[in-house]
């Protein structure tokens, strides 16, 4: 049996991160979407902190990734950790790993005083909603997520400055 462990990425591990990342677009049809770089992943992962990520590793070698951050729930004055993005390579589904990366994740939360673990799931990913549930996870029911960036971004915050 293989040695399969959770490691921290490091900042050297920039390149690695990526590669995940185009992995994970290609498997969301999302290839064209990729914008990161090597500098932009050290820069606000590593030097700005903003995001945090995780290997999966067989031996010495990565076999997945999850990218997670905390956020804020005013209504409980707790954080909550956000899973941003989490991808075990195809050969590796399947022998359990994805939960493993979970359930670590869910002790990480405990250990913050969080009181949720949340993520998002594509709509057309049955496979993965189907693992989620098994799990215990459920979708959330009347909300909606809401995104602005790009030129809309900059037209609202060029309304509000001074």
């Amino acid at each position: 049996m293989a040695n399969i462990r959770i490691e921290k990425a490091k900042k050297h591990e920039a390149k690695d991160i990526l590669k995940y990342i185009k992995g994970l677009a290609k498997y969301e049809r999302m290839k064209k979407h990729v914008k990161a770089t090597i500098t932009e992943i050290e820069k606000h992962i590593f030097d700005k902190e903003h995001a945090h990520v995780i290997f999966l590793k067989e031996d010495d070698e990565n076999i997945g990734f999850a990218v997670y951050y905390f956020t804020f729930s005013t209504f409980l004055a707790r954080p909550t950790l956000y899973l941003e993005d989490f991808f075990v390579e195809d050969e590796h589904r399947g022998k359990g790993y994805g939960k493993m990366v979970l359930s670590y994740l869910a002790n990480l939360a405990l250990e913050e005083h969080c009181h949720r673990l949340e993520w998002n799931c594509l709509e057309w990913n049955k496979p993965s909603m189907k693992f989620y549930e098994k799990l215990g996870a459920r979708p959330l029911r009347g909300w909606l997520p809401y995104r602005l960036d790009g030129d809309e971004l900059q037209k609202l915050a060029d309304e509000t400055e001074n």
